[in-house]
C-alpha cells in the first residue's frame, strides 16, 4: 500500500540519501563554494566568478555574468561568441563523490551521484538534483502486508 510519509524541503535543488548513523563518523564539515574560471582565447586573461587569485594565477574577478569586465563584455557576451573556454578546477573535482555539503554540490553538479565513505568505497550516500529544484516535495511509502517500507518515491513534479 502507498502512502504519503512526509515532505521534505528543499533549498539547494538537490537531495541525499543516507544512514544518519553515518553523519557523525563520516561527515565533512566542507562548503561550498561557487568558482568558476574561464580563459579568454586570443587575450592572455583569466577570469574568475568570485575568485581574485588561485596560486601563482592572477585572476580578474567578476561577481555577476551581466556586468562589463576589462574587455568591454560582459561574461555571458564572451561565452556566446565562444572567446573564452570554461576552464576545470582540479581542486573542486577532489570534492566529487565526499560526504560533505561541498562534495554533495560538486558531485550533482557533475551528474554524478554516488557518495563515497571517507575510505573511497561507495555506499555512504546517493545524492541528486530535484526535478524542479528548491521546494516543497510530497514523499511516498509503499509498505507490504507486514506494514515494512519497501519503497520510497518523491514526486518532484
Amino acid at each position: 500500500m502507498k502512502k504519503l510519509i512526509g515532505y521534505c524541503g528543499v533549498d539547494s535543488g538537490q537531495l541525499m540519501i543516507c544512514d544518519p548513523c553515518y553523519i557523525a563518523s563520516e561527515w565533512k564539515d566542507v562548503p561550498f563554494k561557487v568558482m568558476e574560471l574561464y580563459a579568454h582565447k586570443k587575450l592572455n586573461k583569466i577570469f574568475g566568478f568570485n575568485q581574485n587569485k588561485l596560486g601563482p594565477l592572477k585572476i580578474e574577478s567578476f561577481k555577476t555574468y551581466e556586468k562589463k569586465t576589462s574587455t568591454k563584455k560582459s561574461m555571458n557576451e564572451m561565452i556566446a561568441n565562444k572567446e573564452v573556454k570554461k576552464l576545470d578546477i582540479p581542486d573542486k573535482n577532489k570534492l566529487i563523490g565526499t560526504f560533505s555539503y561541498g562534495g554533495v554540490c560538486e558531485t550533482t553538479m557533475k551528474d554524478k551521484h554516488q557518495i563515497n565513505f571517507k575510505l573511497g568505497h561507495t555506499g555512504c550516500a546517493v545524492a541528486f538534483c530535484t526535478g524542479y529544484g528548491d521546494g516543497y516535495y510530497p514523499v511516498y511509502g509503499t509498505f507490504n502486508k507486514e506494514d515494512r517500507c519497501m519503497k520510497v518515491e518523491i514526486n518532484f513534479n
